[in-house]
């Protein structure tokens, strides 16, 4: 172990490599990698900065490091990520959860509290990493939820994300093509989605880690990006309560587009959300009582 090789010194140099291979936060996923190899948290890494690093524990850091700089998102390096003040498990074979997701369980709780429900059935379609699934059972202790994936290792590390956050009893796991395993029929008072939306003409100008790690399936489908909103408008009416909702996601800019196939003999008027950067990114629909 050299002497000069400190925390600090670490910490320089994944930096340093980071900033070379052009990824954007790099001090940051660089304090975050080395907490990682060290079993610690950032916090600790700023006060123990003198603190000398031992060969192992440097080797560690640096195959962090060297998978960061090739574009591998941090948070499938790390294996989590935090959503809605939960962890969860993420790797390769499910989307990352992100902050604007969460305006989907805010709306779910919102209408849950509202509605006169002793008991509504909730059905996360997608659900990936289970983020809409676990955190609705979460926070609508009376719900019943079922998470529903076309993925069968989407479904195993949702299943792991119910279990880790000590959930499991509360969700049903189902495999299905979006809801073609869900008996037609008035099942559900909330059904919620982050379908695949974005177009095949768009993947190309996707961030790298988004583009070449995330699963494509999940992100797009490989057509104008609609092609989920107009089977789900569908789909869902017909396994809804009267009265009940849909509420999903939205891609950039495509309010109007999803928004213009809402069938008004169907649904009541969408209503649209906006993310803290003021984009449309969630909407709301009511079925027909």
């Amino acid at each position: 172990m050299s002497e000069s090789l400190t925390i600090a010194t670490a910490l320089r140099e994944g930096a340093e490599l980071l900033r070379r291979a052009a990824i954007a936060n790099d001090l940051l996923d660089a304090q975050t990698l080395l907490a990682e190899s060290l079993g610690r948290d950032r916090t600790w890494l700023i006060i123990n900065y003198r603190e000398p690093l031992d060969d192992e524990a440097h080797h560690r850091y640096r195959l962090l490091i060297e998978r960061r700089a090739a574009g591998e998102p941090l948070q499938y390096i790390i294996g989590r990520q935090e959503f809605f003040g939960l962890d969860f498990e993420v790797g390769p074979a499910v989307l990352i959860p992100r902050p604007e997701t969460e305006l989907i369980v805010e709306e779910a709780i919102r209408i849950a509290s509202r509605e006169d429900w002793p008991a509504p059935t909730i059905i996360d379609v997608g659900t990936g990493s289970g983020c809409l699934a676990v955190t609705i059972a979460r926070e609508i202790p009376r719900a019943r939820v079922i998470a529903i994936d076309l993925s069968p290792a989407a479904l195993e590390v949702a299943s792991r994300n119910a279990r880790r956050n000590g959930l499991e009893e509360r969700i049903k796991f189902v495999a299905s093509d979006l809801l073609t395993a869900i008996i037609e029929r008035p099942l559900a008072a909330i059904i919620v989605s982050n379908p695949p939306y974005i177009a095949a003409a768009e993947i190309a100008g996707l961030q790298r880690e988004v583009r070449e790690w995330e699963p494509l399936t999940a992100l797009t489908d490989f057509a104008d990006g609609l092609s989920f909103y107009r089977r789900l408008l569908i789909e869902t009416a017909s396994r809804l309560e009267p009265g009940g909702f849909f509420i999903c996601e939205l891609g950039y800019g495509q309010a109007a587009a999803v928004t213009a196939i809402v069938s008004p003999e169907i649904w009541e008027s969408p209503r649209l959300l906006d993310d803290l950067q003021g984009i449309p990114r969630t909407m709301v629909v009511r079925r027909q009582r």
